[in-house]
């Protein structure tokens, strides 16, 4: 009797029913992308666990912790059943089945997501961002806000090849979307950057470089035209706009025909003379810009901007005293004026004091951190230090903050050139960065069609791989857009003299020595050397904060 007792007893241990636990209830609301956490009792070892979306086998799990994840997207708002399976040895399923209702906030419309993905974005909360967007798309497919948002969730993450996908989903449907087209500049800027920081096969690495730059600098500039477009015709009420936003598209010449002739009815009208003088200067019109000052001079007075400018010029036409003279004037008015401070940090680095630039820098770098101009300068500044990481750091900076900033691209060419001068390097290392030079020398030039500096570059680049009949090409091509550019001149004399062009060479050397008399006037005919040197040292537009 007592025997068949324990009998039962075993047999009845042996038939305890599998339970299966979820990490969810009946009923319960979800939204997103759902985890369940499956835990299963059984006398038996359980062999898998599958999971059902209504009869549709889902996915299975043969090891613990059991976990299945669901994208609640991929269903309208309502009711879902979902079922989990326990299978055993003994070969008898436990089935557990919930009926739960998604609730994504279909119903609020796509607006409404939006902007909870502008919110998550504005701290940078990027899963957030990405999920509010996608709950937008979800109700309005190809909804342009949300595609956008998605692109810069995906960039804040530093998933670059989903961010890109987005912003040129955007441009498929609207090839001017401004917000697009920069996106995808600073996509390719990073991806050129992640490139060059991850080493690899050089000419691989310079070759994607030079592609990724193209397309950060193109899409830059259709976006820069895009605005300038929008601003059209130009009107009183539009001008200083019109005329800024040309100085930021490097339209020089579109900026100063805007602004003439309002200035010459009004001559002492400083935001107006402080645009046009300014983009003189940029265009290489020093002449010209020291003409615009004097007459604002002779009928009202300089501000602290106007006196900056005219420093500049002063430094350029090569009186120290008198640029010295007009700093003082512009601190005195306004030391704490960013074109002022910019400008001080331009003659400094003409001037090649790296003493006074170090302190300029590293005052502009503490308030003006994200400015473009701001990093070109502590670029140049590093690599005269020989900081060289630091030097790329702040070039990678400074093109991210302005992808057409083309000051930044020839600074960071010229430190090229000069790597290539190195004893240390081996004659392959060197070649590299040649061609790197030359690959920063045309994004410059792609972004400013008409740079005078980056012709010259160009030329001077051509020479030191032995191309002097190129090299030829690019001088007289700097010289025609540039032809109050001393620098460009001077680097023809040499490209001639290098092609067994005396007579021409000499020529070119007394055009030099016209435009900048304090350096060049009765020079000798330069090689290619000298051109550079005088290149990297004098060759420099003036660079400063553009007026505000």
């Amino acid at each position: 009797m007592i025997s068949q007792l324990i009998a039962l007893a075993v047999l009845g241990l042996s038939a305890a029913p599998t339970q299966i636990n979820v990490n969810a209830n009946d009923g319960d609301v979800v939204s997103g992308e759902k985890t369940f956490r499956v835990t299963v009792q059984s006398d038996s070892p359980v062999v898998q666990v599958e999971f059902y979306v209504g009869d549709a086998l889902r996915e299975n799990d043969t090891s613990t912790p059991y976990e299945f994840k669901v994208d609640t997207l991929g269903f309208d708002d309502g009711e879902v059943k979902v079922a989990f399976v326990a299978h055993t040895q003994e070969g008898n399923p436990a089935r557990k089945a919930l009926t739960l209702r998604v609730d994504n906030g279909l119903s609020k419309g796509a607006d409404f997501h939006v902007q909870k993905a502008q919110d998550a974005l504005a701290v940078s909360n990027w899963d957030e961002a990405i999920f509010a967007a996608r709950v937008a798309l979800k109700i309005k497919a190809d909804y342009e806000p949300a595609r956008l948002a998605m692109a810069r969730a995906y960039m804040g993450k530093g998933v670059l090849d989903s961010a890109q996908r987005y912003a040129e989903d955007v441009l498929a449907e609207k090839p001017d979307n401004i917000e697009a087209l920069e996106m995808l500049s600073v996509i390719s800027l990073q991806q050129a950057f992640n490139t060059y920081n991850r080493g690899g096969d050089r000419n691989q690495t310079i070759t994607t470089i030079q592609n990724a730059l193209k397309a950060a600098v193109t899409n830059r500039r259709k976006s820069l035209e895009a605005s300038l477009d929008k601003l059209q015709p130009v009107t009183d009420a539009n001008q200083l706009r019109y005329a800024d936003m040309a100085i930021e598209a490097s339209r020089y010449s579109a900026a100063i025909n805007a602004l003439l002739p309002t200035l010459r009815k009004d001559n002492t009208a400083n935001a107006i003379a402080n645009r046009v003088a300014y983009a003189q200067l940029r265009a290489g019109r020093i002449t010209d810009a020291r003409s615009t000052l004097n007459d604002v001079v002779k009928f009202g007075g300089l501000d602290a901007y106007g006196y900056a400018l005219m420093a500049v010029v002063e430094s350029h036409l090569g009186s120290p005293t008198g640029s010295d003279d007009m700093m003082r004037e512009a601190i005195l008015s306004d030391a704490e004026d960013l074109g002022v401070r910019t400008a001080q940090a331009y003659i400094a680095l003409r001037r090649n004091n790296a003493g006074v630039l170090s302190r300029l820098a590293a005052d502009l770098a503490r308030d003006q951190g994200g400015s473009s101009i701001v990093n070109t300068y502590l670029c140049a500044l590093s690599f005269k230090l020989n900081r060289y990481d630091d030097s790329r750091k702040y070039f990678e900076r400074a093109v991210l903050a302005e992808p057409t900033n083309y000051d930044a691209y020839i600074e960071r060419a010229n430190n090229a050139m000069a790597m290539s001068q190195s004893a240390n390097l081996s004659d392959t290392d060197k070649g590299h960065e040649l061609r790197m030079a030359r690959v920063l020398f045309e994004t410059a030039l792609l972004c400013k069609e008409d740079s005078f500096e980056a012709l010259t570059g160009l030329a001077l680049a051509a020479m030191r791989q032995g191309k002097n009949d190129e090299g030829l090409r690019f001088a007289r091509a700097a010289t025609a857009a540039g032809p109050q550019y001393a620098a460009g001149w001077f680097t023809l004399a040499a490209a001639q003299a290098a092609n067994n062009q005396a007579t021409e060479a000499a020529v070119s050397t007394r055009k030099a020595g016209t435009l900048d008399q304090p350096n060049l006037e009765g020079r000798q005919v330069p090689n290619a050397d000298m051109a550079w040197r005088y290149f990297t040292q004098m060759g420099r537009t003036p660079l400063m904060a553009a007026p505000k």
